[in-house]
């Protein structure tokens, strides 16, 4: 939260994206609150939280035999689906509309973790609807910054701060010679 206010104090006119990762986050976060409320479902959680399109036909049965047990879970499985097609959207108008519909649909639904979710999208319904005019996300910079994380982790410490620059160089460019930056 200061963050943003920080960059509307020193950036007014600049555009606030949120990364539409953490927001995707924010719902799958919210889909395994749901899960755990059932509790015979514990190695459910892969093909609850994995992509539907990403299943192999052995899981989608599975994941099918699950809702169809469930039939109250399905309920937050399709509002996690239902949510990642917003992504998909083409056009500022329409996943506005998306947006509002998910967010009634999911304030409607008989999961408390949904609830809050949907309230903390329609707080920040804006910038997130700012990616549809500024489809970029920080992706790349998040991962460099891992990859960076990782190497101080496995190295426990750099004596030699030229050698942990030339590794960070090796790492995230494929060369030493720090011409290519990540």
């Amino acid at each position: 939260m200061s963050y943003h206010k920080a960059v509307r104090a020193l950036f007014p006119s600049a555009s606030i994206v949120i990364d539409k990762y953490h927001v995707v986050q924010k719902v799958t976060q919210a889909l395994d609150q749901a899960r755990k409320e059932f509790s015979p479902l514990k190695k459910a959680r892969y093909l609850l939280l994995k992509g539907c399109e990403k299943l192999r036909k052995d899981q989608r049965l599975r994941l099918d035999d699950i809702l169809e047990e469930y039939p109250v879970l399905s309920i937050a499985y399709y509002l996690k689906e239902l949510f990642r097609d917003f992504y998909r959207t083409d056009g500022y108008n329409e996943a506005k509309e998306r947006l509002e519909e998910w967010i009634q649909l999911a304030k409607q639904s008989p999961f408390a973790s949904f609830q809050e979710a949907a309230n903390t999208l329609e707080r920040w319904k804006e910038p997130i609807l700012s990616y549809f005019l500024c489809p970029y996300t920080n992706a790349r910079i998040e991962g460099t910054n891992h990859k960076i994380k990782n190497i101080k982790r496995r190295a426990y410490g750099y004596r030699n701060l030229e050698r942990f620059r030339l590794r960070v160089f090796l790492e995230c460019t494929g060369n030493t010679t720090g011409s290519q930056v990540a």
